[in-house]
């Protein structure tokens, strides 16, 4: 895909890479006895002797990592995150340590943390950090089993200050294998609806050019089969392929899911036009497509679409309703 030398391009690429990354990283790492994950919220934390942990300072490096830390109850400890951390909202307040591809190891140092989280396939920022006499610990947000099993990753590491952050990780596991069990079993007996998704792609030409769409891919492999449906381009090489117009025509996907990268939260006005822009778009693909005929588009703009990590459910939630509608409206 060619890109413009605008600025405005530059940064669009800079987000959908950093967001690509999230999404395509391979294979896992575990911790704890069984680390555990969940959507409670960060204010509920039950560890105990808190007051021998003042001193824990904690770097998160992506959005998936900051969200994690904070579901586990250590949000007060983190010291920095990168320039993409935005929920929840106390990370607004915290040192920036730069993006994927320009993280400032000086200033992560001059934080002086006790560690700092970086996802597995992150060989270079570790590097630096051990020379800099820091240490890194990394986990792997690829896979929905590797969120899960992050949660055990990090609590390991600071049960010994934290006693009794590892039986909390575990309770908060199986609380969202729980709701995860239970969103698979609600559709069950539902016809697998053929899904597409669009990870990245240029935006209001009335057209389709070249997507970014979900390939191979373990994170939406599994989201995907969670909520009843099946990904349409699954048989493709590659975690996050680029197809083309003729290509789309060739899968002929029953829905699409179009995910924005933007990280811009639009409401009200901007949010239909926006959402009619994206449809749009696919419109131009004809009636040949069946997500296109049955009016099976679905533009979703929420960050925790793109962001493996505590709120998936939030996400698996969503698809239940747009791509099972008469089971919800039944309810």
């Amino acid at each position: 895909m060619k890109f413009k030398s605008s600025l405005e391009k530059v940064y669009r690429f800079i987000r959908f890479g950093v967001c690509l990354f999230l999404l395509i990283l391979a294979s896992g790492v575990m911790g704890c006895v069984r680390s555990e994950t969940g959507t409670s919220t960060p204010n509920d934390a039950q560890v105990s002797d808190v007051d021998n942990a003042r001193s824990l300072r904690i770097v998160s490096t992506v959005p998936s990592v900051t969200e994690t830390l904070f579901v586990l109850g250590l949000g007060d400890y983190v010291v920095g995150v990168s320039d993409y951390c935005k929920y929840p909202e106390e990370v607004s307040n915290l040192p920036k340590i730069g993006s994927l591809y320009d993280y400032n190891s000086e200033a992560i140092a001059e934080l002086n943390p006790d560690f700092v989280v970086v996802l597995k396939e992150n060989d270079v920022l570790p590097q630096k950090m051990a020379a800099l006499g820091v240490e890194t610990i990394a986990v792997d947000h690829s896979s929905l089993e590797g969120v899960l099993d992050s949660y055990g990753v990090i609590s390991n590491r600071v049960e010994s200050v934290l006693p009794g952050i590892c039986e909390r990780a575990q309770r908060l596991r199986r609380e969202i294998e729980e709701q995860i069990d239970s969103i698979r079993e609600s559709v069950a007996d539902k016809p697998k609806v053929k899904t597409l998704i669009s990870i990245y792609r240029t935006v209001g030409l009335g057209k389709i050019g070249e997507a970014y769409v979900a390939g191979h891919n373990p994170y939406f492999d599994s989201v995907l089969e969670i909520v009843g449906a099946t990904n349409a381009a699954g048989n493709l090489a590659g975690a996050s392929p680029i197809i083309t117009a003729e290509g789309i025509l060739e899968l002929n996907p029953e829905a699409i899911l179009d995910l924005s990268t933007d990280g811009v939260k639009y409401e009200g006005d901007a949010l239909k036009q926006k959402y009619d822009e994206r449809v749009a778009d696919w419109a131009s693909l004809g009636d040949s497509v069946d997500a296109i005929k049955n009016n099976r588009v679905f533009p979703i703009f929420e960050d925790y679409a793109t962001i493996p990590g505590p709120r998936t459910v939030l996400f698996l939630e969503e698809l239940v309703k747009i791509l099972h509608p008469d089971d919800v409206e039944q309810q």
